[in-house]
């Protein structure tokens, strides 16, 4: 039956929202990459010269530490730039989509997407940093206990994980369940609302 039944324009909307996704997250996976490469130009090399120029870098950041603190910083600036730039896409493409639709199709029920759309995009965001935190908190007590457990029972963690490294490792493993947890949250919700609206439409 449904093979049989026109294409209404609210099953049109929802292909071109599944296609406004995909485009979303491949701009923001190459502007994430493009921060990370900088972020990570930028840590190394005051990281590195500090090491050899300050006594108190070189005492408490061994090679372990240096990378971590290069690699959180690399992380960070790639999930929080995808983040915003899936977002920025997502919104501009809402407004220009909303924009045309309002031009050719005046007084239709289209006029009406653009402040829904706003409305879902808060709600996206809400519900992305609840989620994000709530894996935050997780992701700490997971890798607190192992990592404190491992300095005071391995050797080889107890030489070469000093303070410093153990809050790195526990911050960057939090930092990164946040924004992955956030931005997959995000995308899940606007997706889910995408198709819940295009079924109220159509019953």
């Amino acid at each position: 039956m449904a093979k049989n039944m026109a294409q209404s324009p609210f099953e049109k909307t929802s292909i071109d929202k599944l296609a406004m996704a995909k485009r979303c997250s491949h701009e923001g996976a190459k502007a994430g990459a493009k921060a990370a490469v900088v972020a990570t130009i930028a840590t190394a090399i005051p990281t590195l010269a500090s090491v050899r120029m300050l006594p108190w870098a070189r005492a408490n950041l061994n090679p372990t530490a240096q990378a971590l603190i290069i690699s959180t910083v690399a992380g960070m600036a790639y999930f929080i730039v995808a983040d915003k730039t899936i977002l920025a896409t997502a919104r501009r493409n809402s407004f220009n989509q909303s924009l045309t639709m309002a031009r050719n199709l005046p007084q239709s029920p289209y006029e009406k997407t653009s402040i829904d759309q706003l409305a879902l995009a808060k709600h996206c965001s809400r519900e992305g940093v609840k989620a994000g935190a709530k894996a935050a908190v997780v992701a700490t007590i997971a890798t607190a206990i192992p990592t404190l457990v491992s300095v005071r029972m391995l050797p080889w963690a107890r030489t070469n994980l000093n303070p410093t490294a153990q809050a790195l490792i526990i911050s960057t493993v939090a930092g990164m369940a946040y924004f992955i947890v956030a931005d997959k949250t995000v995308l899940a919700t606007a997706r889910r609302n995408s198709f819940n609206q295009v079924a109220h439409h159509e019953a």
